[in-house]
């Protein structure tokens, strides 16, 4: 993980509930910022959100020409971009990782909305040019989150290169999480942006065929001196969530086990999210869950 070279904040004026929490914590995180920000380079900005149950990162990247963001935040009260303002004052742009709600929570913020175009997005483009995405496929109802139609400014082809000036990440579609999951990656300074691809807490598995071949994928493109940063946060959600190549190697090593029906899964939940789930230790605070239902009673998958 590289050093913290900078922590901005922004005062928060909402407060989501986190299942057991006592009421002095609940106080505290009233008055604590929504959002808290790791200078990680010169071009790259972490976006934390250390009050949020599910931990989430988004991330920042500034050219000289554009500035992009990957992911809009979970929080839909607290404007993401105002933050983004004391960064930077170059045209913004925002990408999400995939179409999930806690990942689009601060999409209506954005006025130039990045897309990648598979089948699977092009279905919610509309006759009147904005794009709706189905609860089935957002699943806001978990957070009781309604995501708006939005008109998407570019669509970005899996492979191509997003030009900043002067920075240049190529979009990997990867498959796996969700049909529509993709990554970042910058060659020139070796860095992948793995949104919900890889992250060190439990990855959900919502197809493992696709998963394996994914993670078979981003191996090739990495290497091991890569820097991986994923979309949500460890225990500490101070600590921007870092990967390693040899922790992608793991994840696709107990992936392929589980796949061919070699690995020993054990129950689990969680109070926050999972009512019921199978889950499989990769190493240090890496899981990986499969056969998911949510709280709500809906399964997980695809």
């Amino acid at each position: 993980m590289r050093k913290l070279v900078k922590i901005l904040t922004l005062a928060s004026f909402t407060l989501l509930a986190v299942p057991f929490a006592t009421q002095a914590q609940e106080a505290s995180k009233a008055q604590s910022p929504a959002f808290m920000v790791h200078k990680l380079t010169n071009f790259l900005y972490a976006i934390g959100e250390p009050n949020y149950y599910q931990k989430n990162y988004s991330y920042l990247l500034v050219g000289t020409d554009q500035a992009l963001m990957f992911d809009s935040g979970a929080n839909q009260k607290e404007d993401i971009t105002l933050l983004v303002r004391k960064i930077t004052d170059k045209p913004l742009s925002m990408l999400p990782s995939h179409l999930h709600f806690d990942h689009l929570g601060g999409l209506h913020n954005f006025k130039n909305i990045y897309l990648v175009d598979t089948p699977f997005t092009r279905q919610f483009r509309e006759k009147d040019g904005f794009y709706r995405v189905p609860e089935s496929v957002h699943l806001g109802s978990i957070d009781h989150m309604v995501v708006p139609p939005f008109k998407v400014a570019r669509l970005i082809q899996p492979d191509e290169i997003i030009d900043l000036g002067g920075l240049k990440v190529r979009l990997i579609s990867v498959p796996g999480h969700t049909q529509d999951e993709v990554a970042l990656y910058d060659e020139t300074h070796n860095i992948l942006l793995a949104g919900d691809h890889l992250y060190p807490s439990w990855l959900l598995a919502g197809n493992v065929k696709d998963y394996v071949a994914s993670l078979g994928a981003t191996l090739k493109v990495i290497n091991e001196q890569t820097t991986i940063y994923g979309a949500h946060g460890t225990e500490d959600p101070t600590k921007v969530p870092a990967m390693t190549y040899a922790d992608v190697q793991a994840i696709r090593d107990k992936m392929v086990l589980i796949q061919t029906g070699r690995a020993k899964g054990e129950a689990f939940s969680d109070p926050g999210l999972i009512k019921s789930s199978e889950l499989y230790k990769v190493e240090k605070d890496i899981s990986i869950l499969t056969n998911i239902q949510f709280n709500d009673g809906r399964g997980y998958g695809y």
